[in-house]
């Protein structure tokens, strides 16, 4: 079969690498003087315009200069721009980071604890069919600012989902933001003071211990079982540290794969009316749930929680589209403090979001990832215990929490010898500490290359 003329090198594409490669590989020093674009021309049989446009994107990439009347030198700082462009693509960013700084693009084999489903799981057919059908329309694309509360008509759509799922609001008590990132965010910042604990979900989100740190708040983990968060556990940090905020994942969280129940999420409900909490309910992960779960903002109807949903699982996390929900007087105030922090969050894009969500196809797609997350959860937690590895029970969604047995440290080491990427347990503890627990994504450590480094583990 041949290759789709998409993918096949252009003479720009090759010119623009070899000459690049010369650079980044010192055959041509800084400020050396480059041949014309005529010249370049005639050595490689091309029109002018082909060579031009060669020059053109290694300018736009920083590795040559143009100076007028003068013509084209190797950029004076291309030898640092070597130093750091041969590492290979720029790792991607989640919780575990820091580890994958550590590998190359090539070394990286098994990114097992990742935070993000593949790409081709994703909506990229809906994304690419509704991007068609904004651009259709002029005005969408107008240069403006948007509604520091975000596209009303996507507000509207979102009131009707969540009173679907429980969460009876209208669009007024709805903020869009850019990603659950800046909803978490936001919620941190209105809610909560510096120099304030703020409770979190033990093991939880390593980004909203980030966020809390660089906010100035210090994260108290409440410890959580295959229940939920402990409610007994969360009463009595309430009461020591006067708490007045608490940021908990509802449905299949991340990283043990739990869902919270309706004892639980009743008990915690009372527990936060007792000392005055306010419940942050991150539920980014519902739309993966084949069943509807028990949000604790359905249970009180947005009275002490705000509640915090996003797109990035289930339809691309480029378009960064998120939202929030509260009471009005919440909402408004959320409202005003992301319009100081960044004035409006895209409309563009959330125009793009609303036409996904109204397509005929959004509904199928979700039944296909949610079957497609179920059979790789299976094969992984069947191939986890055929290798004697102890699976938290009572899970769901994206990610499995697994016993290794080992020093976390020297299993890292040995991993990284493999190409493997694994997230140890300290990641997720407010206090960094090691549990002996690991984070896999169900739909990226489903490797025979990983299946085979875990049957070498200890007995």
């Amino acid at each position: 079969m041949s290759a789709k003329p998409s993918s096949l090198p252009t003479r720009v594409g090759a010119m623009s690498a070899e000459l690049r490669g010369r650079i980044l590989a010192g055959q041509l020093a800084p400020a050396d003087r480059l041949p014309s674009v005529r010249a370049l021309a005639r050595s490689r049989n091309v029109s002018p315009f082909t060579a031009a446009r060669v020059y053109e994107l290694l300018v736009a990439e920083g590795l040559i200069e143009a100076r007028r009347g003068s013509g084209y030198y190797v950029a004076r700082d291309a030898d640092a721009f070597g130093a750091r462009h041969l590492g290979g693509s720029e790792p991607l960013v989640d919780s575990i980071w820091g580890l994958r700084r550590d590998y190359d693009g090539e070394a990286l084999q098994v990114d097992a604890g990742c935070g993000w489903l593949p790409p081709h799981w994703l909506f990229g057919d809906g994304v690419r069919a509704a991007l068609t059908q904004v651009a259709r329309r002029p005005a969408v694309c107008a240069g403006r600012y948007g509604s520091s509360y975000g596209l009303r008509a996507l507000r509207h759509h979102l009131a009707r989902h969540l009173t679907l799922r429980g969460v009876e609001c209208a669009e007024e008590q709805i903020v869009l933001t850019q990603g659950a990132s800046q909803g978490l965010e936001l919620a941190i910042c209105a809610l909560s003071h510096p120099g304030e604990a703020v409770l979190v979900d033990d093991p939880g989100y390593p980004y909203v211990l980030a966020m809390l740190r660089a906010r100035g708040r210090r994260p108290v983990g409440v410890p959580r079982t295959d229940r939920g968060p402990d409610a007994g556990a969360l009463e009595r940090l309430a009461a020591q540290t006067r708490a007045r905020l608490f940021i908990t994942n509802t449905t299949y969280q991340n990283p043990t794969g739990t869902t919270t129940c309706a004892q639980s999420a009743h008990a915690l409900l009372r527990v936060a009316e007792q000392h005055g909490l306010t419940i942050c309910e991150d539920d980014i992960f519902a739309e993966l749930c084949p069943e509807r779960t028990t949000a604790l903002a359905s249970l009180d109807r947005l009275e002490r929680t705000v509640y915090v949903g996003s797109f990035s699982k289930t339809i691309a996390p480029s378009l960064r589209v998120g939202y929030l929900a509260a009471r009005t007087d919440h909402a408004e105030h959320l409202a005003r403090l992301k319009n100081v922090m960044s004035l409006s969050s895209s409309e563009l894009m959330e125009h793009i979001v609303l036409a996904i969500l109204t397509s005929g196809r959004h509904r199928t797609h979700l039944e296909r990832l949610r079957q497609r997350i179920a059979e790789a959860r299976a094969r992984l937690t069947r191939r986890l215990r055929e290798a004697r590895i102890e699976v938290s029970p009572r899970t769901g969604g994206m990610f499995l929490w697994a016993k290794l047995p080992g020093e976390p440290a020297e299993l890292l080491r040995r991993a990284k010898g493999q190409g493997i990427l694994l997230a140890p347990g300290e990641l997720f503890s407010p206090l960094g500490q090691p549990s002996g627990h690991w984070r896999f994504n169900v739909a990226h450590a489903d490797d025979e290359r990983l299946y085979g480094f875990l049957r070498t583990l200890p007995g």
